[in-house]
């Protein structure tokens, strides 16, 4: 009978131990050095229609010349009656683009023509500013803009 309780007791203190062992912390985002100094996250991105795409503007907050290059993601979403516009979104690269080979409106910002878009779809669009030796800043706001 004793060892029987013996047993138990140490089937308990070995689930008890492995489950504060093997439990997380809950954030699954990407480490980040401490020491580093970061591009500036974009806050204000900003997306419109014209006769050939989806328009992205944005600037740069800060200092500029940390800044190398964007990486522009993408999401897109089914505009019907059944979609979820504030649920969690997939977003895929649209690409990298080396800030010197986008355009600049009359206010100074950077300028991103997004050509592959399709009637129907709700979009969302965010920015990622990265410097030449590939470390990159914060998402930025989200802009989002529906296709009738």
């Amino acid at each position: 009978m004793m060892k029987r309780n013996n047993l138990w007791a140490i089937l308990i203190m070995t689930a008890f131990f492995l489950s504060i062992f093997c439990s997380g912390c809950g954030k699954k985002a990407d480490p980040r050095y401490l020491h580093v100094n970061y591009p500036e996250t974009v806050s204000d991105l900003d997306v419109s229609i014209d006769k050939d795409g989806a328009v992205l503007k944005w600037s740069i907050p800060g200092e500029r010349g940390h800044a190398d290059h964007v990486r522009i993601l993408k999401s897109a979403l089914k505009a019907d009656d059944n979609s979820c516009p504030h649920c969690p979104r997939i977003y895929v690269i649209v690409g990298y683009f080396p800030l010197r080979d986008l355009r600049l409106d009359e206010k100074g910002r950077f300028v991103y023509l997004e050509r592959n878009i399709r009637k129907g779809f709700l979009y969302s669009y965010r920015v990622v500013i990265c410097d030449s030796t590939g470390m990159c800043g914060g998402e930025s706001n989200t802009a989002q803009i529906e296709i009738p």
